[in-house]
């Protein structure tokens, strides 16, 4: 197989064909960057995880949703790094965390990968990405198209790079294009997949660094 070299990485050059792809990724281990394909686009991040704009976050809401959705039981919420491929839209990602009812596991709409126990293969029912500096064109452009023609019902985008936070909840319209859900009074988000409003507040914590908290309640 004919390789190139990137950052130190030996990257196949077959790697913009989604079967050459999940090949290089299943070679991978936990600490090789995060990557993501989209119809022949892949993007690499090679950058460290950012302390400020990104890692807050993404804790700040894996941390409620893990717990909720052990809470009620109708489906199991992934952490990174987990990845899913769905072949007939034409992505394979690592996202900042996504959820899947229980019910798209004993339809086979979504399963492990038999030959590879580090892939889920489908559509997951909701869809989380934080944006930061290096992902904003993956996050706010490919994926979200790429989810869109998954099918995906929900999509959430959280994104703190400004000193305006930006939390929206989209859910995917008959005509197959995202919707962001109207904020309610106080900032609350409904969302249709998890059953109850949400709102995602910033502060700063005692040491002086920017930190994040995601709040629910009953719709």
């Amino acid at each position: 197989m004919r390789t190139m070299s990137l950052f130190g990485l030996e990257i196949p050059t077959n790697i913009h064909t989604l079967a050459g792809f999940r090949r290089w990724v299943g070679t991978l281990d936990e600490r090789a960057p995060r990557v993501h394909y989209y119809r022949g686009r892949v993007h690499i991040e090679m950058s460290p995880q950012d302390y400020e704009h990104h890692g807050p976050v993404v804790a700040a809401i894996n941390d409620v949703l893990g717990p909720l959705a052990r809470e009620l039981a109708f489906g199991r919420f992934f952490e990174p790094p987990s990845w899913i491929t769905d072949a007939g839209s034409g992505i394979s990602t690592e996202p900042d965390g996504f959820f899947i009812f229980y019910d798209s596991f004993r339809s086979g709409r979504v399963r492990i990968n038999p030959r590879r126990k580090t892939e889920l293969l489908g559509r997951p029912d909701m869809v989380l990405e934080a944006v930061s500096k290096t992902t904003a064109r993956k996050d706010l452009v490919d994926l979200m198209e790429g989810y869109a023609r998954a099918g995906v019902p929900e999509y959430w985008v959280a994104d703190t790079r400004e000193e305006k936070t930006v939390f929206r909840i989209l859910v995917l319209s008959r005509g197959g294009k995202y919707r962001d859900q109207k904020p309610a009074r106080g900032g609350w988000i409904s969302s249709p997949t998890w059953r109850r409003s949400f709102r995602l507040v910033r502060f700063t914590d005692p040491g002086g660094l920017m930190d994040c908290r995601l709040e629910a309640r009953r719709r």
